[in-house]
């Protein structure tokens, strides 16, 4: 958790602050929107400051405020401010803090790190266990790369369709196609298009899979045959199903 000493409230110019404020620091008579629209920036903030979610404002040996953080902005000169709310009475971390002595010893530099019972989350693998400093025990953010791609196919599909999503470049299948044949199952109608779009033959069918299911059927067109950017790609790696279609 990160945790900043405030000075007393003293004036600055609003044309050179970087947020724009026009003063700064702790007095007893400012509100809670008052001290935090004063004292989220503008601070020099560490690597480890990316991985805390909380933020404690002291001043005269008091916790005087707790923010939940949203990110971090870059102002100029290296330093940054906190985006994201203060937090009343009933959230733990509120609770805990706020009115009661400063967690952390005085120091020469006014923002210091402490770990904080009340800062754990949840590991951002899925895995359920709590982390108290960063997103993910460790390694576990290996694991929960490895099982997104897994939901995709190969490495070379997550790629792909990484770059797609990325670019914007079409709309994308959230499913891989695991084979494509002649048509033959009972759909009589087009899987990828609908009743309404009309598109007969059905020409092939087409089983795929996706984080929910390790089967889906369709029946599809050949039209979507030749433009769906998955079964182009499919089918150039298996030319001999796709010598089955007429798709020139």
């Amino acid at each position: 958790m990160i945790h900043i000493t405030l000075g007393a409230m003293r004036y600055v110019d609003p044309e050179v602050d970087q947020l724009g404020r026009d003063h700064v620091g702790w007095d007893a008579n400012m509100d809670d929107e008052a001290l935090f629209r004063a004292n989220r920036g503008c601070w020099v903030l560490g690597e480890r400051a990316d991985r805390e979610q909380y933020a404690l404002l002291s001043a005269q040996g008091t916790v005087r405020q707790a923010i939940e953080i949203d990110s971090l902005l870059p102002v100029s000169g290296g330093r940054r401010a906190m985006a994201g709310r203060y937090l009343s009475a009933g959230h733990p971390v509120y609770d805990a803090y706020v009115g009661k002595p400063q967690p952390v010893e005085p120091t020469r530099n006014p923002v210091t790190y402490f770990d904080s019972p009340h800062a754990a989350r949840e590991c951002g693998c899925g895995c359920g266990v709590p982390v108290t400093l960063g997103w993910f025990l460790t390694g576990h953010e290996q694991k929960a790369l490895h099982d997104r791609v897994a939901k995709i196919g190969t490495v070379h599909q997550f790629i792909e369709w990484f770059d797609r999503v990325h670019t914007g470049a079409e709309p994308v299948m959230l499913s891989t196609i695991v084979c494509i044949a002649p048509h033959a199952n009972a759909k009589k109608e087009c899987s990828a298009h609908g009743a309404a779009a009309g598109c007969t033959p059905l020409v092939a069918d087409v089983v795929l899979r996706d984080a929910a299911s390790e089967h889906i059927a369709w029946a599809v067109c050949v039209r979507w045959l030749k433009e769906n950017r998955d079964a182009v790609t499919w089918l150039e790696r298996n030319p001999g199903v796709a010598a089955l279609f007429e798709l020139s």
